[in-house]
């Protein structure tokens, strides 16, 4: 077995000491268009995209022509999703090696980004984010140029870490003051808010919309704070601030005086926090969450191209309330466990081939590719197989339990454009006491978050939490992808495989990035309610640094056409058991319908 929003980040996937060495030794290139073509720039030394820009002769010649006879300004569009418009002053360092910028041209509306030179900054130290430019139905109005949004959904906001959102977002100097009064920013993958009091040093490559706070402004910020936004906007306004009056400052004294001796006794008390105590019957979840957290940590590191301590420790405060709204509740954790205990490793000879799990009684599910060939009039696997339940220690070869018959089998596309890959195969055994995890079928979700219980590379059984990527933001995941792991045969794999696959098989995948690669084919895969929503089946894979194996995104196949396509074949091959037990199943209404409707249409075409 063996990784496409959410396009995250225009740096958070590159090499920053690479682009640092590039820009300042070797330079950058990028590359601008309008109407009359595409022309190159190139930068020799850190500078500003418009200083750069104002380099290049045909630059100068096209802002003449669009700005003459009128009050026009320049807009400068990356090719993003929605074509997100950075301000003049954005580093050029921050821009994709031979990146392409869109040129456009819009009435001025007078006002102008306050300015300052970033590009005096080191690329480590910057971050860049995207805000929509029209907020939710209450704060509809962001942009001071309202022509703005007409051309472009986003604005590409960069900003020096360390400073908070409401500070980049004044410096950038596009939005209306308001925002800074009710605006709150909900991130679009996960919908996660973040305060404009908040730091910009985790928002690096994130997607926003500009939504009305929940908390009034004045919880959020102090006196000193909403004082100074005070200043900044009569600034921008191009006020002068007025300086208070010396004659009143012995009675802002004397009453700052009389305001602290007012404050009730019981404020300065201090706080009373509830006691902290072990949550019981968690000891044997800790211990398991301890003993992975080594090989975790390694698969952690590759995957996402760690090296140092605090590279990790950046990465999990940028995931971890992602995370925590899916499987970090102990009730799930602990329904997980137990739903654990039914998946096995499928073994091929005594070799680790892949994962299953137990699907009901004696039944294990599994894909067709791991089973590879049988014998379909004995029903016999070719190779001898058997099922390893509770491999979980090296230490031990688990409870092995041979397969003697392939049940049902598919692998490709039916005849309802559902392309499929599973074999369920009839353990020796009568009765596995072990629960069967059909009970616990549902339909797959479009969004949310997934859990993935399994053995990859043939290790003991490991899980992996990770998100669904939506079918809309396939374009977003690949061009995230390509940024981290820049090569011609990773593009290749891209647009080869995951953009331009067929849509019926992109429409039977639910896709997500996981670090389950070969052995875990076959795994179950959970949804945040501990339902089984799909089998772990395939990824789009590329060699990447040290020809280690790289994957673009994995997928798994869902289990409805699955169920419909076992029952059918049951059916047909006289499995009256398998049959009676899905019949028997409260959950099975929906499959029971689309088996029967095929088999209709079925008996109709003979």
């Amino acid at each position: 077995m063996s990784n496409c929003p959410k396009e995250e980040g225009e740096k958070s996937g590159l090499d920053l000491n690479t682009t640092q060495m590039k820009t300042e030794s070797h330079g950058h290139t990028f590359r601008f268009q309008d109407k009359t073509g595409i022309y190159s720039v190139h930068c020799k030394k850190p500078m500003t995209v418009q200083k750069s820009l104002q380099t290049v002769s045909s630059f100068k010649a096209i802002c003449e022509r669009n700005q003459k006879g009128g009050n026009k300004e320049v807009v400068i569009l990356r090719q993003q999703r929605g074509k997100a418009a950075v301000t003049p002053d954005f580093p050029c360092c921050l821009l994709n090696d031979d990146e392409l910028l869109d040129i456009k041209f819009i009435n001025s509306d007078g006002n102008h980004p306050m300015g300052r030179n970033l590009s005096d900054h080191s690329p480590e130290n910057l971050v860049s984010f995207y805000v929509k430019t029209r907020g939710e139905e209450n704060i509809r109005t962001l942009m001071k140029n309202n022509e703005l949004k007409k051309i472009v959904n986003y604005v590409c906001v960069c900003a020096v870490k360390e400073e908070t959102v409401k500070k980049a977002l004044r410096h950038d100097g596009r939005f209306k003051g308001h925002i800074f009064k009710k605006g709150i920013l909900a991130e679009e993958s996960s919908n996660t808010f973040t305060s404009l009091s908040s730091f910009v040093d985790d928002l690096d490559g994130k997607w926003f919309e500009v939504t009305v706070s929940p908390h009034p402004i004045g919880s959020q910020e102090s006196s000193q704070e909403l004082s100074q936004e005070s200043e900044t906007v009569k600034n921008e306004k191009n006020e002068v601030p007025v300086t208070p009056q010396a004659t009143n400052t012995n009675q802002d004294s004397t009453n700052a005086q009389k305001n602290r001796t007012e404050t009730p006794l019981k404020e300065k008390e201090p706080r009373k926090y509830p006691e902290t105590k072990e949550i019981p019957n968690t000891q044997e979840i800790l211990k398991l969450l301890r003993e992975q957290y080594g090989g975790l940590l390694k698969t952690l590191k590759e995957r996402e191209k760690l090296k140092k301590d605090v590279e990790v420790k950046r990465f999990f405060r940028q995931e971890y309330d992602k995370s925590a709204q899916s499987f970090s509740e102990v009730k799930r954790v602990k329904e997980l466990m137990v739903k654990s205990d039914s998946v096995c490793q499928i073994r091929s000879d005594g070799f680790a081939i892949g994962t299953g799990f137990l699907l009901f009684h004696r039944f294990v599910l599994t894909n067709a590719h791991v089973v590879g060939e049988y014998d379909c009039f004995t029903q016999k696997p070719q190779h001898r197989l058997t099922a390893a339940f509770g491999f979980e220690d090296l230490n031990s070869v688990g409870d092995v339990i041979p397969a003697e018959k392939v049940v049902a089998y598919f692998p490709g596309k039916d005849g309802m454009g559902n392309w499929l890959d599973f074999a369920l195969l009839e353990l020796s055994r009568d009765e596995v006491k072990l629960p069967g995890l059909l009970e616990c079928y549902s339909a797959s979700p479009s969004r949310g978050g997934v859990c993935i219980i399994g053995h990859p590379g043939g290790g003991v059984k490991q899980m992996d939490p990770c998100f669904i990527i939506a079918k809309d933001d396939l374009q977003q995941a690949a061009a995230e992808h390509y940024q981290k792991n820049e090569s011609s045969e990773a593009l290749h794999i891209i647009t080869k495989q995951c953009l331009n696959e067929d849509p019926e098989k992109r429409k039977s995948q639910i896709l997500y990035n996981s670090c389950f690669f070969h052995g875990s084919s076959g795994s179950p895969v959970f949804d945040d309610k501990c339902n089984v929503i799909g089998v772990h089946t395939g990824g789009y894979v590329h060699k990447g640094e040290g020809q280690k194996t790289k994957s673009v995104m994995e997928y798994a196949l869902p289990m409805l056409p699955i169920l419909v396509k076992i029952y059918i074949q049951c059916r047909q091959t006289g499995r009256s058991d398998v049959v009676q037990y899905m019949e028997s199943q409260n959950n099975m209404k929906y499959v029971l319908q689309e088996a029967n409707e095929q088999l209709q249409k079925n008996n109709q075409a003979i």
